[in-house]
């Protein structure tokens, strides 16, 4: 499967009917089976790269939409999570699909979330990778590390304090890596970054998404998404769920909550922290989870 090159397919748009442009890359097979790829906060559609060797393995037609701000999106203030539904409504009747998978990371796995309650009738089954936590829940709150606590004040408070501080973030992440000894064992700096036993391409493609992020317009809509009432019950999701979340992940508490109490779904961990989904044993299992979706469905 490494023969197949990693690829930054042209970016192509939609007008919305209320005047906006949504924007999107495509990754995978041409003619697979659809899904949809729903990136973190602040990134963009090229995070779905990480995944396209197994899209292509699993004939998977992986579609990477730009949320508001992000890749050219039109930025749409004062909606809560739950209406980009529409937006992806329209993108998928102007492109001919009617069911379809989905799955995303981080910010993008409450999307992932969003859109799997909203678009029930159409979505097979729904990958949340790390989603965000809902923080305006009481039980979110109880159940999550201090750290995640911080960081959700900030994104209240401080928005564009947070924005600022990931300014670059990733270019001195990488440094700091190329720098570090190498090691054994187990390195707090393995949680940073591509995971330890990522093939060079895939790695050297992901640190290419962190240093070239969406903006500080696009994070600071994401911050309003994400510290919001986010406008559907996330303990009623009609839809097949998968929780996937990195071992060392403080999202992973609640992510383990979310999988007990809504109706059908599971929790799956994979090693290391927040950015080891792009780990060849994690993609695999995410893309087989999709793929098997669609097996199910017929």
């Amino acid at each position: 499967m490494e023969n197949i090159s990693l690829i930054d397919p042209p970016i192509q748009f939609v007008m919305l009917a209320d005047g906006r442009q949504l924007t999107w890359q495509e990754f995978g097979l041409p003619d697979g089976r659809p899904a949809l790829y729903f990136h973190g906060g602040g990134s963009t559609s090229l995070e779905a790269g990480i995944f396209h060797r197994e899209a292509v393995q699993k004939n998977i037609r992986l579609i990477a939409t730009n949320r508001p701000g992000a890749g050219g999106s039109t930025v749409c203030p004062g909606r809560p999570v739950a209406a980009y539904s529409n937006d992806l409504g329209e993108l998928l009747d102007s492109l001919g699909i009617d069911q379809f998978a989905c799955l995303g990371e981080s910010n993008g796995g409450m999307i992932t979330m969003a859109v799997a309650a909203t678009m029930a009738p159409r979505v097979i089954g729904a990958v949340p990778i790390n989603p965000t936590v809902p923080w305006f829940d009481p039980l979110a709150r109880s159940v999550s590390p201090r750290s995640v606590a911080i960081a959700y004040r900030l994104m209240k408070y401080w928005p564009g304090l947070l924005a600022k501080a990931a300014a670059g973030s990733a270019r001195r992440l990488h440094r700091q890596r190329a720098e570090a000894p190498q090691s054994d064992g187990f390195s707090q700096l393995d949680l940073l970054g591509p995971p330890p036993g990522i093939e060079q391409d895939v790695g050297e493609f992901q640190w290419r998404v962190m240093e070239q992020p969406a903006g500080k317009q696009a994070l600071l809509a994401e911050l309003g998404w994400a510290a919001s009432d986010w406008g559907f019950d996330h303990y009623a999701i009609p839809t097949t769920l998968d929780f996937y979340c990195g071992a060392y992940d403080a999202q992973a508490p609640f992510a383990l909550v979310l999988a007990d109490r809504n109706p059908d779904a599971r929790f799956h961990y994979f090693s290391y922290g927040h950015l080891a989904f792009s780990h060849p044993d994690a993609r695999r299992r995410i893309l087989n989870r999709i793929a098997g979706y669609f097996d199910r469905a017929g």
